[in-house]
């Protein structure tokens, strides 16, 4: 492919060579450990292809920010689309004379006995614990518009490398292009309805293929270069796959040495970020949402928006209204600065109703000017079981029936700050015997106003349960009602979100089917409905008594419109001192 590149500079020319002798915007200045790139020698007509990306992912998943992946189709490669050869992948693939695939060389270390799937884990080991000479760092800018993509690279020596002239490469590589892949099967995160996603995937190598060269490459030295680069739409003849600007990654690494065989091996490399950018004067866009309870009992919760400005302006204000899909909505409005083409958090606490709902989180304004923008995301917000205890102080007991394979199970009570107030397992293994149940009870002390979660774990996925041994969980109130009665068969793991209550000395807790309570969330009435009402109780999280109100009736109106907005737990008492309780949500 004939590349579109313009080599611009932002630095002293000396002697050819682009050096600075600044202060690093980008990159550290202290020695570092180097990271890691897989170059993977793949193709859509490869059987065990499959399996090699398998092997690449977990080894990414394991190596978070320390390994890059770059996959070249060239070999068992069809022209038939989505067609992945290029003619970078085309002249490293035969310079490196790869013999067959899947296969591939971490960090261009020649010299290693093999190049199959086999020994990459041992090679990352092996260059993870080396002492780089270099950093790099950067980040890229790419204009929607105009496709053009300004690439901005600094690399800065903490020690003097072996050799006078180092070369730096800067590959493209794309995600998520789908198209056939013979036994995609065998990967089945990649492969859906007989579609495989490709991954990593080499597109161009925007420098020249080996890396253009760079000096001095003598301690304390930065050199900063800036490239121009226009994105093509499609890459590959015949039958060229889109280029998706949203899914492109930039990968820059320095190599020691260059001669007819290549440049190799790699001193060092990183992912350069990437920002999509407009014309525009004000763009903000939101790149991604999280969301963070900070209570398990509390009904709401902190959201964090990624927010991109791709415009020219910096941004100082959003308006943002969030739409629930129960009818809710939230308005946030947030002032601050984010330049052009940089990326910051908005942080915001927002209610949101027990379970899982969509959230439409749109831009109306920015800027103070109208604006139309929206990301959805769904949200999730767990139930809360209310335990009833004597006094502002009680134990509360915990069983465990285990099942043969004891050694599998652990649990853990953990409260608000994150602290362990108490833990279990792993217990007894029964060797040899086909089905065992063994039971552990545990007696716990807590305080009235404790926000808990409970979690049970199985380490090999199969719960307590089923064909070794009928095994579950329970957890007991100070008063003895069952408040969480889990069967063994859980998978991995369970979890329960508790709250402890003073309460009253009641029989047992009913089903909380037995009585209908209505709107939840609630504004200004919430409703009761159920046989035989006699007492209903509505505590804060902190514990305290907001409401209290003795009757004898089957429908009770209660007046919220006062309380302030958040969750709460409602007891019910009945006329045979059964309680059953229940979380709302108060809302305005």
């Amino acid at each position: 492919m004939k590349k579109a590149i313009t080599f611009l500079t932002l630095l002293l020319l000396l002697g050819g060579k682009l050096f600075s002798q600044g202060t690093p915007q980008y990159v550290s200045t202290n020695p570092s450990l180097k990271n890691m790139v897989i170059e993977e020698f793949t193709g859509r007509n490869c059987h065990a292809c499959p399996s090699g990306h398998k092997t690449a992912n977990r080894l990414l998943r394991e190596n978070p920010g320390r390994l890059f992946l770059i996959n070249i189709h060239e070999a068992l490669e069809p022209d038939t689309y989505p067609n992945l050869k290029t003619e970078d992948s085309e002249t490293i693939t035969k310079t490196f004379g790869i013999p067959f695939v899947p296969s591939g060389i971490v960090n261009r270390n020649m010299d290693v006995d093999g190049i199959s799937t086999n020994w990459w884990e041992g090679e990352i080991y092996t260059r993870s614990k080396e002492i780089a000479d270099c950093n790099i760092g950067g980040y890229v800018v790419v204009d929607e518009e105009t496709r053009k993509a300004t690439i901005n690279v600094e690399i800065y020596y903490t020690s003097d490398s072996n050799f006078d002239d180092n070369y730096l490469s800067i590959a493209m590589t794309q995600d998520s292009i789908w198209g056939s892949q013979v036994d995609g099967h065998e990967n089945p995160e990649q492969y859906v309805d007989g579609n495989y996603c490709h991954m990593h995937v080499l597109r161009d190598i925007i420098t020249s293929t080996w890396g253009d060269m760079i000096s001095p490459t003598t301690a304390g030295t930065l050199i900063s270069k800036t490239y121009t680069y226009d994105i093509p739409i499609i890459i590959g003849n015949p039958n060229g796959a889109n280029v998706d600007l949203e899914n492109l990654n930039f990968i820059a690494f320095v190599t020691e040495t260059s001669d007819d065989h290549g440049s190799y091996p790699i001193e060092n490399v990183a992912q350069l970020p990437c920002l999509v950018g407009t014309q525009e004067t004000v763009f903000p866009h939101i790149d991604k949402i999280t969301q963070r309870q900070e209570s398990f009992c509390a009904s709401s919760s902190i959201f964090s928006l990624n927010m991109m400005n791709r415009g020219l302006d910096e941004l100082t204000s959003i308006k943002m209204l969030m739409e629930i899909d129960n009818d809710d909505t939230f308005e946030y409005e947030w002032n601050g600065s984010i330049a052009s083409y940089e990326e910051g958090k908005i942080e915001f606490e927002m209610d949101v109703p027990i379970g899982n709902y969509n959230i439409d989180f749109k831009i109306i304004e920015a800027n103070g000017v109208a604006f139309s923008s929206s990301k959805t995301y769904t949200s999730s917000s767990e139930d809360v079981s209310i335990m009833s205890l004597k006094d502002d102080k009680d134990e509360i007991t915990i069983e465990i029936m285990q099942d043969r394979n004891g050694h599998e199970t652990t649990w853990q009570l953990i409260d608000d700050n994150d602290n362990i107030v108490a833990s279990g397992g792993p217990y007894e293994y029964y060797f040899g015997q086909s089905s065992v149940t063994e039971l552990h009870t545990i007696t716990v002390g807590v305080d009235a106003g404790q926000c808990l979660k409970f979690v049970i774990n199985d380490l090999v996925g199969n719960g307590i349960c089923c064909n070794v041994g009928e095994g579950y969980y329970r957890i007991i109130d100070g008063y003895g009602n069952i408040v969480v009665d889990g069967d063994g068969d859980f998978g991995y793991e369970a979890s329960h979100n508790l709250y402890t209550s003073e309460g009253n000395n009641v029989n047992e807790i009913k089903p909380e089917d037995t009585f209908n309570i209505y709107p939840n969330p609630a504004k200004e009435t919430l409703t009761i409905e159920g046989p035989s009402i006699k007492q209903i109780t509505i505590y804060s999280t902190t514990g305290q008594i907001v409401k209290k109100i003795n009757c004898d009736d089957e429908l009770v109106n209660i007046n919220v419109g006062n309380l302030q907005a958040g969750i709460y737990f409602v007891n019910i008492i009945d006329d045979k001192d059964m309680l059953t309780s229940k979380k709302i949500s108060i809302v305005k």
